[in-house]
């Protein structure tokens, strides 16, 4: 698995400000203090064109961070399907094996509490953070993780397990994931999926 490329930080405007004052400043101070204003000029610019790498567990907090102020400004939850209640409890079922599937496609959980947890852009709850951050930072070194697991149906996904995951792979950018796949086909075909019920926090 190739390293995933790490979000690139805007460069503050007061840093520029900074750089332009110290630089105009040694111009008009001119002599010995002059030149080490412009010293300190040209140590900013290149400071801010070629930035110290940071490290991953940084990067996480501040990934998981505003997703999760993203996520308070927009509650609706993730929706939740009952796969014990017909007619999936008696839909046939098929086992795919290990696919390659669009995020896009996977609209809801099977978990009660992964419901409340996660919305339904797979932002987290600020109760997920340790999980989620150690998540992101294993996949910002390249380390392989699980397939997820979900129910196909119709052209849709269920997801059963691998919330986390998928909360991290849609925040690294990329639009496919790694799943064990079982299809699930009802004497009524279904097409979309549905929840069970709302949820409540």
């Amino acid at each position: 698995m190739s390293r995933p490329r790490l979000p690139p930080r805007a460069t503050s405007p007061r840093r520029w400000v900074l750089c332009l004052a110290l630089l105009a400043g040694g111009f008009v101070v001119g002599g010995g203090i002059g030149t080490l204003l412009v010293i300190g000029a040209v140590f900013a610019v290149l400071d801010a064109v070629v930035p110290i790498p940071r490290s991953p567990q940084a990067e996480a907090e501040d990934r998981f961070a505003r997703l999760a102020r993203s996520r308070r400004r927009r509650t609706s939850q993730l929706d939740l399907v009952d796969d014990a209640s017909t007619p999936l409890a008696t839909a046939s079922r098929r086992d795919l094996g290990v696919q390659l599937i669009p995020i896009e496609s996977i609209t809801a959980t099977t978990e009660a509490s992964k419901a409340r947890l996660f919305d339904r852009c797979f932002r987290p709850d600020r109760s997920t953070e340790g999980r989620w951050k150690s998540l992101w930072m294993a996949q910002a070194r390249g380390l392989d993780l699980p397939p997820v697991s979900v129910y196909r149906i119709g052209d849709q996904h269920v997801l059963r397990d691998g919330h986390h995951r998928v909360s991290v792979a849609r925040d690294l950018g990329r639009g496919e994931i790694e799943a064990e796949v079982v299809e699930l086909t009802t004497s009524r075909r279904t097409s979309s999926v549905r929840p069970a019920q709302p949820t409540t926090r």
